[in-house]
């Protein structure tokens, strides 16, 4: 028994080690990236957010295809994904996700760093507004008051940055929507059709890499010609290669954190993230920060976690009433 018990022990030493690793990786990989676009596109000149965006997305293609294609990966839905399937589902997915990433990467032209993490506590909201709205969540009186006090507490921190830009504001907007919007569609269309990342990545990223593509034509090849800012990554090709490296990175590593943890813990570790990454802003690249933010960003803060808490128990009571059910039967 004794045995039994300290090999127990030992498996969930390494389990708990291999959490905190993949964590702890996560929160550095995610973080770089953040830094490293904000350089490129603003110190570096590089004012091409698809192009910075569709080189992370391009790289994680092209290793998920040298991982399929080499056997390392079995691709477990392929009879599933036909031509017509494809169209109807993963286009749509894939245009979505083309928003959220290119405008959530414009949004470093306009706005500091420190002021973006602070917008992305509003995430909650915008996720219980497009999910009600399409019905795959109902409304609940906890999480419904975290929500609102995660809304009151961005418009204050809004209210208090310095270099405020409308434009800015409203990009962040459309990227979390999108985002939101993908997600519920993913849900909705694609129901218990799970992928695996390299899987999801193989079949998802030639349609996002789409409508990126088409993106870049419209709004920011002619000026790149134009201005021959080719010149900007040949200059400093690490720093692309970097970046391109750390895209692919940070989705593997979201994947491998919430498989070791929990998607809850997940989500309260991005908070802790997104904080320490305002308060590297501040240090690093001396965004302002006022105290009329700080006191919105807390009160967003403590909005998302009475949201979590609600969502806790709205999960809490449908097994409860899923194994009564089942006693009944």
């Amino acid at each position: 028994m004794g045995a039994i018990r300290q090999r127990f022990s030992r498996a969930h030493r390494a389990q708990c080690a291999r959490a905190v690793i993949l964590s702890l990786l996560w929160a550095c990989a995610s973080s770089s990236l953040i830094f490293l676009n904000n350089h490129l596109l603003r110190e570096r000149g590089f004012s091409y957010p698809m192009m910075l965006c569709t080189m992370g997305m391009l790289s994680s293609w092209l290793i998920a295809c040298a991982l399929v294609h080499t056997g390392r990966v079995k691709l477990k839905h392929e009879a599933v994904v036909t031509r017509r399937w494809y169209a109807r589902h993963i286009l749509p997915i894939g245009s979505l996700g083309a928003v959220s990433l290119g405008f959530g990467n414009y949004v470093y032209l306009y706005l500091s760093v420190s002021f973006i993490q602070m917008l992305k506590s509003a995430v909650p909201a915008v996720t219980l507004v497009v999910m009600t709205t399409a019905g795959l969540e109902k409304l609940h009186g906890t999480t419904l008051l975290g929500v609102g006090i995660v809304t009151l507490g961005t418009f204050i921190a809004a209210y208090g940055e310095v270099k405020f830009s409308a434009i800015g504001v409203v990009m962040m907007i459309v990227s979390e929507f999108a985002e939101a919007i993908r997600m519920a569609f993913y849900q909705y269309v694609l129901g218990n059709l799970k992928f695996d990342l390299i899987e999801g990545l193989y079949v998802m990223g030639p349609a996002a890499l789409l409508f990126l593509g088409l993106g870049i034509v419209m709004f920011e090849l002619r000026d790149f010609l134009d201005n021959g800012a080719w010149y900007i990554p040949m200059d400093s090709p690490h720093h692309f290669f970097a970046a391109a490296l750390l895209g692919f990175g940070v989705n593997y590593l979201t994947l491998g954190v919430i498989k070791a943890t929990s998607g809850l813990t997940f989500k309260v570790m991005g908070q802790v993230k997104n904080a320490v990454v305002i308060l590297l802003a501040v240090v690093i690249f001396g965004n302002p920060v006022t105290s009329i933010q700080l006191f919105g960003y807390t009160l967003s803060l403590v909005g998302f976690f009475i949201y979590q808490r609600g969502k806790s128990q709205q999960l809490v009571a449908a097994i409860r009433d899923r194994d009564a059910a089942s006693a009944k039967e």
